[in-house]
């Protein structure tokens, strides 16, 4: 296995002994962070297993988008790509047809659960591999205790929300933790919510989707909008929200310089392993702005295809297939930071690891709504540009 950093210039490169002595290598493109060292193990297994090497080559969130456009237009694309899917991007992204190995026929589609399959398929035929964390999509991570510490309540509305947030900046604490220059978290605050959207302006999705109305006359997301512009006006995202560093929110909410984020629950978990001296609990809450209490949830997520063009696409089928066992899927969700339930069939039997956090968040606010980017076509296509 080897993996390498690309962008601008050759980063960093690692190998493996393993990987030197392969007959064949294939070459994977991947977002930067859509990958962990348990994707990496599992090559190693794989490599170890068949003799077939694996080449990461991780690019910059920002610039990957437009660099697999131009590998693909070129004929240069590497063996194994990564979008994030959606049952729009396998025709706008990588022109699936044109690009991508049809994969319709592999045994291990069926360990996709429907919303997944839909997700890596174009007219009728799957192209891509995806199992991506399942559960509460981006939920506002909280210090319980601090909220306790200082009689705070959950918000529920954004009116309540406004309240919460003063109080801790009355108490010095930055209400959120922020960082605009990932260039996509800032963008969730407002996408997460879709299903709000749809519930409070019906129709509103087929609409969009059919070209027929704009994102301004959405009124409940124009909302949405307004009060994140708000939240930053006020403070709540502290002084240095234009030049924060993402991986910096763990320390930030441990320390109680900062009170909330925008993460995933099973981030939960990290912070307390990243940070075991801190006594603080923590909890999850749903996106207040519009007054959602919908509990967003993504049927889509980063999926990986393999390239039309590859001199290797037995070599691509064999590494999906290692990859769709279960007891490599059950390695990825137990390895995987973060993580506490892969979605996939549940036919398959994996054991998932639900935090009591989700388990009650999911019991208090049993229905859901897909999140904006999975239901109209355009908006993850513009994703960065949003940003």
């Amino acid at each position: 296995m080897k993996r390498v950093l690309l962008g601008l210039a050759l980063v960093a490169a690692l190998s493996a002994p393993a990987f030197a002595q392969a007959k064949i290598t294939l070459t994977q493109m991947v977002s930067q962070g859509w990958t962990t060292e348990a994707d990496e193990a599992l090559a190693q297994k794989f490599t170890t297993e068949t003799g077939i090497g694996i080449e990461f080559q991780v690019v910059p969130a920002d610039q990957y988008s437009n660099l697999l456009k131009v590998k693909l237009s070129s004929g240069e694309a590497p063996d194994i790509f990564w979008i994030q899917s959606n049952k729009w991007t396998v025709k706008t992204d990588i022109d699936a047809e044109k690009n991508a190995l049809d994969l319709t026929n592999e045994p291990w589609v069926k360990t996709m659960p429907a919303g997944k399959i839909e997700s890596v398929s174009y007219k009728g035929k799957v192209y891509g591999q995806g199992y991506y964390v399942k559960g509460i999509s981006f939920p506002v991570v909280y210090n319980k205790t601090l909220f306790a510490s200082l009689g705070l309540k959950v918000p529920r509305t954004y009116a309540e929300f406004q309240k919460v947030s003063d109080a801790l900046l009355k108490a010095k604490v930055t209400p959120i933790f922020e960082s605009i220059p990932a260039g996509w978290h800032h963008v969730l605050w407002v996408m997460q919510i879709g299903g709000q959207y749809a519930q409070l302006q019906p129709g509103v999705v087929e609409a969009l989707n059919a070209n027929k109305i704009t994102l301004s006359q959405v009124k409940p997301f124009v909302t949405a909008i307004s009060q994140l512009q708000d939240i930053a006006k006020r403070g709540y995202f502290g002084k240095d929200y234009l030049a924060n560093n993402l991986s910096d929110w763990e320390s930030q909410l441990a320390a109680r310089k900062a009170a909330m984020v925008l993460s995933q629950p099973g981030d939960i978990n990290t912070l307390k392993k990243d940070f075991p001296d801190t006594k603080d609990e923590f909890g999850i809450f749903l996106i207040p702005l519009a007054d959602n209490q919908l509990t967003q949830t993504d049927p889509a997520g980063p999926a990986h295809f393999g390239s039309k063009t590859s001199k290797y696409p037995e070599a691509i089928k064999k590494y999906f297939a290692f990859l769709a066992r279960k007891e490599n899927l059950q390695y990825k969700l137990d390895h995987t930071d973060g993580w506490t339930a892969i979605d996939v069939a549940d036919s398959v039997g994996i054991e998932q690891h639900y935090i009591p956090a989700e388990k009650e968040l999911l019991a208090t606010n049993p229905k859901t709504g897909i999140i904006w980017q999975a239901a109209v076509s355009y908006v993850n296509d513009q994703w960065m540009e949003i940003g």
